[in-house]
């Protein structure tokens, strides 16, 4: 009787107050949602997203360099069999090393056993090789600096001041100083002519003797290779390889000019004006 009585009163409140009936309802439906919504996901957070399909990998491979072709070979199994396919490798030597695609196809010349791969990963290695022993800019150029070549004999003297900023080469040539000493009065007969070429760089900040030679005789007009030139450890420049060469230029007997230049006692032949460059900073350069 007393459960009937408590049913009938908690019905009868509901009606008299249905405001509360719906907010409860409601709050009932907010909660199922939000369950489901955290449901979802946690199945999304345990899911693993599904590989690409073989019909994408092969697509995306024309479009991949070598070594990111090299890189996704290595992923699994699957990837290493869709990336390392010939077909693939094949299609890179016509665009990136067309001498080598040239030299195996005329004639049929590439080996049975050498794979596209393998050819096109040793043109690759090569090329990055070659740009690694790429020398570097120099860190000064001939703006920066000023030569002074002086000559002396007896009571005779010249010096020459050269600005590098009015020196000028082309791309091909190669460094050199010529100083025009026609006013000293130096003949070829002359003995015992003492020579040196110095370098400063910008308002006397350093300073640098490149070479200080006695020349026994001026009588010869072929010219000639002073000792060797102090050594550095430049790897693009070996001092310990480098003499200075001197070129004499006689109006008769008369010495009219003398040229300097910076040779490589290995070949015989003077330094380019960045080898040059590359030289002097590793004494005029911190």
């Amino acid at each position: 009787m007393s459960t009937y009585v408590s049913s009938v009163s908690s019905l009868a409140a509901m009606k008299q107050n249905p405001l509360k009936r719906k907010r409860n309802d409601e709050i009932t439906e907010e909660k199922l949602v939000l369950m489901t919504m955290h449901k979802e996901d946690d199945e999304h957070e345990h899911t693993k997203p599904s590989p690409p399909s073989w019909e994408i990998l092969c697509l995306v491979g024309p479009y991949m360099d070598p070594e990111s072709l090299a890189v996704a070979s290595c992923v699994s199994a699957t990837w290493s069999k869709c990336f390392s396919s010939e077909d693939l490798w094949k299609l890179l030597p016509a665009t990136r090393h067309s001498i080598f695609y040239k030299a195996i196809t005329k004639e049929g010349t590439k080996p049975a056993w050498l794979s596209y791969k393998r050819l096109i990963s040793e043109a690759e290695f090569a090329a990055k090789r070659r740009r690694n022993n790429q020398a570097a800019e120099p860190k000064i150029s001939l703006s920066d600096l000023v030569f002074i070549v002086h000559v002396s004999a007896g009571s005779k003297e010249a010096v020459v001041v050269k600005q590098g900023k009015d020196l000028v080469f082309g791309s091909n040539e190669r460094f050199q100083i010529e100083a025009d000493v026609s006013d000293s009065g130096f003949t070829a007969d002359m003995k015992d002519v003492s020579m040196s070429w110095n370098v400063v760089l910008r308002n006397y900040e350093r300073m640098f003797l490149i070479s200080d030679t006695v020349i026994k005789s001026l009588d010869s007009k072929i010219g000639w290779f002073t000792d060797e030139l102090p050594a550095t450890k430049n790897r693009y420049c070996d001092g310990s390889n480098l003499v200075g060469e001197v070129k004499p230029s006689f109006n008769e007997e008369v010495l009219d000019k003398v040229v300097f230049a910076i040779a490589d006692s290995r070949n015989w032949k003077s330094l380019f004006v960045d080898d040059v460059l590359r030289y002097l900073q590793c004494f005029l350069v911190d």
